[in-house]
């Protein structure tokens, strides 16, 4: 499951959530501040993933051909090119909706609204960061443990993925964001109104297959939150089957939540 490359860029997230963690907390900067450093800086990461992943690709138009008494559709090139990123890549899972996030929280001046949002933030960022370099959806994609330290996208990825962890976790136990235990239920709804438009999108997004205008297959499909396929690629056949998993998964997401907000309950006993 583990390529050699994908374990050494997991040490190396480590290495650096720890050290950036460390001066976080002892240099206690402004979280705005922070936001603005992160928030260029993710910017800098969207831009180098966009150009990483851009294809250039040709314009091709369907055209019926016809072979031993049968029919096919065959894709004729119209000989013009267009640039193309796959649909993947949009910025919707977790962790890239941290674009959104950080010029929201300096951008909302509500402390009610800014407090469910650091709830959120603290979550997303902590979780799916770490979900993230250690599930990461880009190991298949080098092949060599080389071609994970030279290929920009690989840097990117796992660098952006280490600052959000970071960043969470000194949102999350840093004193100015104010988090308190019960606030893992404001973090809860948050993904919770995140997650429930990707049953949408994964559909409207992939790409079905249609024989006498009934649905026969899917050629490409969208998984954004892992809400249509689990990430440990068990395979569902059966519609309960599905549902089943969403419950798991919502429980699963729950305990981690909990877990994680329980430090600041020991936190406020000692003080």
């Amino acid at each position: 499951m583990f390529s050699q490359g994908h374990l050494i860029w997991i040490l190396i997230s480590a290495v650096l959530v720890a050290v950036l963690s460390v001066y976080l907390f002892k240099r206690r900067p402004a979280l705005k501040n922070v936001f603005k450093v992160c928030l260029i800086l993710g910017i800098v990461s969207e831009v180098i993933k966009v150009f990483s992943v851009a294809q250039i690709v040709p314009m091709v138009d369907p055209v019926i051909a016809s072979e031993n008494g049968s029919q096919a559709i065959a894709w004729i090139p119209t000989g013009e090119y267009t640039p193309y990123i796959a649909m993947e890549h949009m910025p919707l899972e977790l962790c890239s909706l941290y674009l959104f996030f950080m010029p929201l929280a300096l951008i909302i001046k509500d402390e009610k609204w800014k407090k469910r949002l650091y709830a959120l933030m603290f979550v997303s960022g902590t979780i799916g960061g770490m979900m993230g370099i250690i599930l990461s959806s880009i190991a298949g994609d080098f092949e060599t443990t080389a071609a994970f330290f030279s290929a920009p996208r690989a840097w990117q990825f796992f660098l952006f993925h280490s600052m959000i962890v970071s960043l969470s976790l000194y949102i999350g136990f840093g004193d100015e964001a104010g988090l308190r235990f019960g606030d893992w239920k404001k973090a809860v709804v948050g993904i919770l109104v995140l997650d429930v438009p990707t049953f949408y999108i994964n559909s409207l997004l992939s790409s079905e297959i249609y024989m006498a205008n009934q649905v026969v297959g899917v050629s490409h499909r969208i998984n954004f939150f892992s809400s249509y396929v689990n990430p440990l690629g068990l395979i569902l056949t059966e519609k309960w089957q599905w549902i089943v998993y969403l419950m798991i998964r919502a429980a699963m997401a729950t305990c981690l939540i909990i877990i994680l907000y329980l430090p600041m309950l020991a936190r406020r006993r000692r003080s």
